[in-house]
């Protein structure tokens, strides 16, 4: 997550906001991380945020990523 924060404040951006969600071995319990850096409106219509979301298969179980990206606002 560190090492996305340090590409994105290279290419100039206002923010973003990292979420990573995993359950291990198929168990109830979910844990839930995030870190974010600069601003990230998400209730602002005009601003510009690009997202994304990826979910990963690992032998210890399924990772589930979210990332927010605070380009401009208009």
């Amino acid at each position: 997550m560190k090492k996305a924060i340090e590409l994105t404040e290279q290419a100039d951006t206002k923010g973003i906001q990292i979420q990573i969600a995993w359950r291990i071995d198929g168990k109830e319990i979910t844990r839930v991380e995030w870190i974010r850096e600069g601003r990230v409106p998400l209730q602002t219509i005009g601003a510009k945020i690009e997202y994304c979301s990826y979910r990963v298969r690992t032998i210890y179980g399924v990772l589930g990523i979210k990332i927010w990206i605070f380009i401009d606002e208009e």
